[in-house]
């Protein structure tokens, strides 16, 4: 599994230099990691969302638009090139192949001319590179800020739990931070 952070990093944003904590921090890098890739991906099966990798064989949800347009969405967020395209209405049915040479990208879109007309849900096996070669700064900013709070959860015994403001209790909730959600809001995938 790729950390889309350095141990490094998170021990600069906590002020710390022993290495007592490491093994623990490296941990909860890895955590912090899988819940950016889960937040972004709106998918349970997205580790290494991020990480620019061969996937071969991929198999997702596809939709043929009236006019034969075929459109699906791989799990990564962004899509580099496609070296295989197949679809099929239902499971029953074999594989039919489309050129891949001819598959339309954008962002993490993959769509192609040639289905058959009519309109419906498919399913689409497709190979492919995706991913970022380099991990942005605000995936980075966001897996650093989540595990400092992951550790400090750990260190501090914090529960959670909501205080009541009026009465001056603690307020704290284990949801993401504001501020992660806002970084990543560019890489959150709305399909």
């Amino acid at each position: 599994m790729t950390d889309y952070v350095t141990l490094s990093a998170v021990k600069l944003a906590l002020g710390a230099s022993e290495t007592a904590d490491d093994t623990l921090l490296t941990s909860l890098i890895t955590e912090a990691s899988r819940i950016v890739d889960r937040h972004c991906a709106g998918a349970v099966n997205s580790d290494n969302y991020f990480a620019r990798e061969t996937v071969t064989n991929q198999t997702v949800k596809g939709l043929v638009s009236a006019d034969g347009k075929l459109y699906c969405f791989p799990l990564k967020p962004t899509v580099e090139s496609v070296s295989a395209l197949f679809y099929r209405l239902s499971p029953r049915e074999t594989w039919l192949d489309l050129a891949a040479e001819y598959a339309e990208i954008t962002a993490y879109s993959v769509s192609i001319w040639g289905v058959p007309a009519g309109r419906g849900d498919v399913q689409v096996k497709i190979s492919y590179v995706g991913g970022f070669a380099a991990i942005p700064a605000d995936v980075q900013n966001a897996v650093t800020l989540l595990s400092v709070r992951l550790y400090r959860e750990i260190k501090s015994g914090v529960t959670d739990s909501i205080g009541v403001a009026e009465l001056g209790t603690l307020q704290y909730t284990k949801a993401l931070p504001v501020r992660a959600v806002e970084l990543l809001k560019p890489y959150k995938r709305v399909v």
